[in-house]
């Protein structure tokens, strides 16, 4: 057996000896070992991606084990952080489902009672991999984590995260929140979020990753996957807002079964860069998806949006929406795809992109792709890239109101399509932080 001070070779240098003691210290199941073993064995035959590789160059498995065993907050200041999210500390105190903290991958605060008078499972991942017996079958079955270079270095290095599990006729009708913090340079978020929903069954999780204070370099390489089965609801709202240099990248993948419905929703700010792939499967007939997504990106980030939705059953119906804000010298490239598989009958599919470039040196690019590989699906897109005129400016300055204020009323009318389908007391939330976006705060 390999000595543990082999965990401090970088990760691309690493053998199945040192995967074998890095698990040992978590004190894994040996199914868990075999998993992150084919992550590796995938690493080691494949060739270098330039969106992962180079943020990985210099991580070791000792600086996930580092950030596992640091301090935990307290529960103030857990409240404070998540306030800063948009989760206001009134709905945390009134919220009976739950409230999970997660920092540097570790589950630190959860409320369970009215959760488990219901029969559902949330639990910290590392112990729900030696509890529960039916988190074997399902994970990294929905995600694949062969699938790209990004998803098998999540599944080698994933650390902290939360299971979630709803029984069948279950409906869960306050959201779940969620709160996981980068507190460290370099590599030190990697947590791997599992939900299952059962039969006509339903819930909401909306998760909050930001940092405490300013980074120097970090990297966010969490990942979700959920199953929706048979005429089940799943709504997931992601709000992302890093301080300093964070470099985001997220794996996420849902699986609908027939006539279950998924929505993801994304809303960004900032981040030094960010690279999503979110993916939708509608495996089952009479399956629905929607991938939805908002941001204000400004300063020199670059982003790539590439959401991914396949219509796999017969009467199926995806839809992507996606509402940016671009500024001073961001660089933003959306490349959304919608595709109907040969086995899909008489499904439907729509993608709309629009961004608002604010700034002469803000780039926005839309690459919208309809992929039709059965002849009795209908697809189509559309798509906008423009800027604030004038002519709204005017009218605004008419009705008194300064530049600054004209430009934040036209941000938020455009960003409101997809702000007002969340919580109302979240969209209050969301709008303080998008003024602050606008205003570099």
């Amino acid at each position: 057996m390999a000595n543990v001070v082999t965990l401090e070779k970088p990760i691309n240098d690493v053998s199945e000896d040192d995967v074998r003691a890095f698990s040992k210290t978590r004190n894994e199941p040996e199914w868990v070992l075999r998993l992150r073993l084919k992550a590796l064995k995938y690493l080691k035959r494949g060739r270098s991606s330039p969106y992962i590789d180079p943020l990985m160059a210099d991580v070791t498995f000792k600086m996930i084990i580092d950030s596992y065993e640091k301090p935990t907050l307290d529960s103030d200041e857990a409240l404070k952080i998540a306030k800063s999210l948009g989760i206001p500390e009134e709905e945390i105190k009134l919220i009976a489902s739950g409230f999970s903290v997660n920092v540097d991958n570790r589950l630190i605060k959860y409320y369970l009672d009215y959760l488990k008078a219901k029969g559902v499972i949330i639990a910290p991942m590392e112990k729900a991999i030696k509890k529960y017996g039916i988190i074997r079958n399902y994970l990294f079955k929905v995600m694949n984590l062969n699938a790209n270079r990004r998803t098998a270095y999540h599944a080698l290095l994933w650390s902290g995260g939360v299971f979630i599990y709803v029984p069948p006729n279950t409906k869960i009708a306050q959201p779940l929140y969620g709160l996981f913090l980068i507190g460290k340079e370099g590599l030190s978020q990697t947590e791997h979020t599992l939900i299952i929903v059962d039969e006509n069954s339903s819930i909401y999780w909306i998760e909050g990753c930001t940092t405490p204070l300013p980074l120097t370099y970090a990297v966010h390489l969490g990942g979700l996957e959920a199953l929706v089965k048979r005429s089940a609801e799943l709504r997931v709202v992601s709000i992302n807002n890093w301080l300093g240099d964070v470099h985001h990248r997220p794996v996420k993948k849902v699986k609908v079964y027939d006539e279950g419905f998924a929505e993801l929703t994304s809303i960004a700010f900032r981040s030094k860069t960010s690279y999503t792939t979110p993916t939708i499967e509608l495996e089952g007939n009479g399956a629905k998806g929607v991938i939805q997504s908002i941001g204000v990106y400004r300063d020199r980030q670059k982003v790539l949006t590439a959401p991914l939705i396949k219509l796999i059953g017969s009467e199926t119906s995806g839809q992507i929406l996606n509402r940016t804000v671009v500024m001073d010298e961001a660089f933003e490239i959306f490349k959304g795809t919608l595709r109907s598989e040969q086995s899909s009958r008489n499904s439907f599919g729509h993608m709309s992109c629009n961004t608002l470039v604010l700034s002469e040196k803000a780039i926005s690019k839309a690459i919208p792709s309809l992929d039709v590989r059965s002849r009795f699906s209908e697809l189509s897109h559309e798509a906008s890239i423009g800027r604030v005129s004038y002519e709204k400016l005017y009218y605004l300055s008419l009705l008194g109101l300064s530049e600054e204020e004209s430009t934040q009323l036209i941000v938020n009318g455009f960003l409101n399509p997809i702000v007002s389908k969340l919580p109302y007391d979240l969209q209050v939330e969301v709008k303080k932080i998008i003024s602050l976006a606008l205003k570099a705060h």
